[in-house]
């Protein structure tokens, strides 16, 4: 009986469980769609961050690995999406995707085997990505352009300006990932350098002297530069001049032939050459004190004073050397607008005389002759006349630092060309006996050799009212009594 009771005890028990709340179908779908989708979203969160992951690679890492089959991409930007990360997902039917993918890989491994850098792979990935953002074009049609560059290097010239530009804008971009010494190496294997012409290079003057200048280009037309060097004193003497080996008739050999004629002994080395005062000081590499006779100077532009006078002037402070600027002579033809040229001979004069440096060691020159060696008379103002162009004031503003040399009435020659080398001669002399004294105190002392007389200086100017430019009855001679240094003959 009581077994019995039991088992309807728990008959009554399993029937009256049969009324609680069963969940609802379409509860339990919801459930589970709810979890599957949760699921779906898990994984492609994954997903997503895996190819992040792989995106995210340093480019400073040393890397070989990556893009070999060209199914990935590798980001070469800080953190900027990669615009070729779309490869990962070509599909198997996306034949564009794929062969866009096989030629940048294609690109890369050329450049790869062409430029064998420890950073090969990574210069080369970021070479090709930029330079096809930077041409426009897609990887199939770089293709042709890198195996050119490769073949036949980068020149505005076989490439085109655009493309040229290009090139330079990848190089800049990815110099990144390669060391200094390697980025040289680069741009030797990819960047075509600039034709430049051979120079030819003329030696004039002699190097061990200290005394020398390369002429660069020579026209063939004009044959080798006239260079002479005469004597074998100490005493080191410059003169650029006209000269020509064809004739001995020029100006330079007429110049030459007074320094030699007034010279008084063999303590000279002079250095003739066909040039200017210019390129004399540019012939100075020593620190020997250097005499320069300078009767020829270029670009005599007579109405500017141009950036070449400054830099010769440069030049000149730049030398322990004398230097001995001819002064232009008394009636030069003028111009009908201005009369007569407004500046002295040489255009770096009026540089030198407001560069307290350069005046130092400079002295003009101009000549004078004195009547009294063919008269019966003692020298006077009256029988001393000077000539030199006085226009715009120059001698007069500077007559301290200006000579007047005394040319014989026997001598062919009279004006400031020959005054010039005559004070060279004189200076030869004067440095003999101080073979110490710098530049600028060989200077003081010639200017003691001279002797501050009166004199008269003859001028003449242009008056466009009486006739034309050729006309001399149009050019008006005046004079002034000026006290001047004089440097006598002896």
């Amino acid at each position: 009986m009581l077994l019995f009771a039991a088992i309807c005890s728990l008959m009554l028990f399993a029937c009256s469980s049969g009324d609680i709340d069963r969940a609802n179908p379409s509860e339990e779908s919801d459930a589970l769609v709810e979890i599957e989708s949760s699921s779906e979203d898990s994984s492609a969160s994954a997903s997503e961050s895996a190819e992040n992951d792989a995106g995210d690679i340093d480019p400073s890492t040393n890397s070989d690995d990556g893009l070999a089959d060209g199914s990935e991409s590798i980001k070469i930007d800080d953190g900027e999406n990669d615009t070729n990360s779309s490869f990962s997902n070509c599909s198997e039917d996306d034949w564009e995707c794929s062969l866009a993918a096989e030629f940048r890989t294609d690109n890369i491994n050329r450049l790869i085997e062409t430029l064998p850098l420890i950073n090969s792979q990574m210069f080369a990935e970021c070479f090709v990505d930029t330079l096809t953002t930077e041409t426009g074009l897609d990887f199939s049609a770089l293709y042709s352009l890198v195996a050119f560059i490769i073949d036949n290097g980068a020149s505005a010239d076989n490439l085109g300006l655009q493309d040229y530009l290009s090139v330079e804008a990848a190089l800049a971009a990815c110099d990144g990932f390669v060391s200094s010494n390697d980025i040289q190496r680069v741009n030797e294997i990819i960047v075509v350098p600039e034709a430049k012409e051979e120079v030819s290079r003329v030696l004039v003057g002699d190097v061990e002297a200290g005394i020398y200048y390369y002429y660069e280009n020579l026209d063939p037309e004009w044959g080798e530069p006239y260079s002479e060097t005469i004597g074998r004193g100490p005493i080191k003497v410059v003169m650029g001049d006209v000269f020509s080996y064809e004739t001995t008739e020029t100006h330079g050999h007429r110049v030459k032939d007074t320094f030699l004629t007034f010279a008084q002994n063999d303590n000279f080395t002079l250095f003739a050459y066909d040039g200017n005062s210019g390129t004399s000081f540019e012939m100075v590499h020593t620190d020997e004190t250097v005499i320069i006779s300078a009767s020829a100077h270029l670009g005599m532009n007579p109405f500017e004073i141009t950036n070449d006078d400054y830099a010769e002037v440069d030049n000149l402070k730049a030398t322990n050397a004398l230097y001995l600027s001819s002064l232009e002579n008394a009636g030069i033809d003028g111009d009908p607008e201005y009369g007569v040229y407004p500046y002295p001979h040489a255009g770096n004069a009026y540089v030198i005389e407001n560069d307290s440096d350069a005046i130092e060691q400079t002295i003009f020159v101009a000549w004078y002759w004195d009547l009294s060696e063919i008269r019966d008379e003692a020298s006077s103002v009256s029988t001393r006349n000077g000539s030199v162009d006085l226009h715009e004031g120059f001698v007069q503003r500077n007559l301290a630092d200006i000579i007047f040399v005394q040319i014989p009435f026997d001598y062919d020659h009279a004006d400031t060309s020959h005054a010039t080398p005559i004070a060279a001669a004189r200076a030869v002399d004067v440095l003999a006996k101080n073979p110490n004294a710098s530049a600028k105190e060989l200077k003081q002392l010639l200017l003691a050799e001279t002797i501050s007389v009166d004199i008269t200086v003859d001028d003449s100017y242009y008056d466009e009212a009486v006739g034309g430019i050729t006309d001399d009855s149009a050019y008006i001679s005046y004079s002034e009594i000026m006290t001047v240094n004089i440097l006598p003959s002896r």
